[in-house]
């Protein structure tokens, strides 16, 4: 049996042409970032449910229609769209799943605003944690079910959507008891946890779908943003797969 070509990740240039034209103008102004954009699709793919291409396509741009210059540039932003909405889907697949790596299934897409806001680093991540907090509203009734159920589940939820919290109240929340990201410090480490935060909520996930299901167990210590990244390409962990 002929193996199927794996789905090629978009590269940098590629993820900037979209970024490009997910902020110009000729797009609606609640229009998903990239970043945003990633963040929506890991929660759909992680979810309890496919949610289909036509319902999740015209919410990236706030359900409704963008401008295109002509069907050339239709069909490359929405090829970027679905090609990248694949990759999410390959990373989290049953075959890498699978596979023994103590290597995160996917690197979440966070963006570095470094040289266009000098105070960048107090709301990294913001933008993909409000991607995923729409990804969850997408079917948010069986969200809120489960996090109702499971204490270590919605702890995961919260974790990820405190990162969207700009860190103003210093006070532990009263209601969720995740500590506030109100220090660089602890937002850059709570961006080295997030790939493995997703991986829990997917696996709690086909554990209420399909029974227990087997997890490969990290056991390395995790990835700081500043350490060298994991891949072995020698630059940092925040500009290569923490990028």
């Amino acid at each position: 049996m002929t193996a199927l070509p794996q789905v090629q990740p978009l590269d940098d240039n590629e993820l900037d042409r979209l970024d490009t034209f997910l902020m110009c103008p000729r797009t609606p102004d609640a229009t998903m970032d990239v970043e945003m954009l990633d963040g929506f699709l890991v929660a759909l793919t992680v979810g309890p449910e496919a949610v289909p291409e036509e319902e999740w396509l015209p919410a990236i741009f706030d359900n409704q229609p963008p401008e295109f210059s002509d069907q050339v540039e239709a069909d490359d932003i929405m090829g970027l769209i679905r090609r990248h909405a694949a990759v999410i889907a390959d990373a989290y697949s049953a075959k890498n799943r699978n596979r023994a790596t103590e290597e995160p299934l996917y690197y979440p897409l966070i963006l570095q605003d470094e040289g266009l806001d000098e105070k960048w680093q107090e709301t990294v991540g913001a933008y993909w944690a409000a991607g995923f907090q729409a990804g969850v509203g997408a079917r948010l009734d069986a969200w809120s079910e489960l996090m109702d159920a499971d204490e270590t589940f919605v702890e995961s939820v919260f974790k990820i959507a405190a990162l969207h919290d700009d860190g103003t109240d210093n006070a532990e929340d009263e209601d969720t008891g995740i500590e506030p990201l109100d220090t660089i410090g602890k937002r850059e480490q709570r961006l080295a946890e997030l790939p493995w935060l997703v991986e829990d909520i997917m696996y709690t996930w086909l554990d209420k779908q399909f029974g227990q299901v087997e997890q490969v167990v990290n056991t390395e210590p995790k990835v700081g943003r500043n350490d060298p990244c994991p891949c072995g390409s020698g630059k940092k962990f925040k500009k290569c797969h923490g990028a």
